[in-house]
């Protein structure tokens, strides 16, 4: 159950009970109310809770990495000696990884870049139906990819990149762990979310 001190979902028309025993609701940027997606039974609910701290706390990790890194950059132009060539690569590296370890976070919050136009004009039904659509296709879309990732690692010959030596393989498992959180984010959003406004539309609740 949701605390009593929480604020309403972001959407007006939101079912009273669409976010009751299967989502934790939170601030998020600028104020705005946000659903997380989460299922009401142990110990999946709980396992995703700590995922996405774990997510969190590695993302905010790489950027602190990053940070530093490309102050390191700008020292070495002062310094003798040349620096060291395998930092602006290592920073790039941890770009791409916050990207798609956060990924699958993003999406049980509904957090990605999107332009909102249906929202405010289809009815609760209607907008269940493009939602639940478009997220089975992110999933069908990310569990492809993780196949592709896995045959690139299954394929690998033991190379590394040309700075830092970084193993490739461990480069695609941080992509694949990306596009596997998201699909599984994806499903359970449509469970979770998505079928309870399609539901509520049918039963008229506007």
């Amino acid at each position: 159950m949701l605390d009593d001190g929480l604020a309403k979902a972001s959407r007006p028309d939101q079912p009273a009970d669409a976010s009751e025993d299967v989502t934790s609701e939170h601030l998020g940027l600028g104020s705005e109310a946000t659903l997380e997606a989460l299922p009401a039974t142990e110990p999946f609910r709980s396992l995703l809770q700590w995922l996405g701290r774990v997510e969190q706390a590695a993302g905010a990790f790489l950027l602190v990495v990053i940070l530093v890194l490309v102050l390191t950059q700008v020292a070495q132009r002062y310094l003798p000696g040349g620096g060291w060539a395998w930092t602006g690569e290592v920073a790039r590296f941890a770009m791409v990884w916050a990207t798609f370890i956060m990924a699958g976070y993003l999406m049980a919050n509904d957090r990605h870049i999107a332009i909102k136009v249906v929202d405010y004009f289809l009815p609760v039904r209607a907008l269940g139906a493009v939602k639940l659509l478009g997220h089975a296709l992110i999933a069908v879309t990310c569990i492809v990819l993780v196949y592709a990732t896995y045959d690139f690692m299954t394929h690998d010959r033991g190379q590394v990149t040309a700075a830092a030596e970084i193993p490739l393989a461990v480069i695609y498992a941080v992509v694949a762990f990306g596009f596997a959180s998201t699909a599984l984010r994806a499903v359970i959003t449509i469970f979770v979310l998505d079928l309870r406004e399609i539901r509520a539309g049918e039963k008229g609740v506007a």
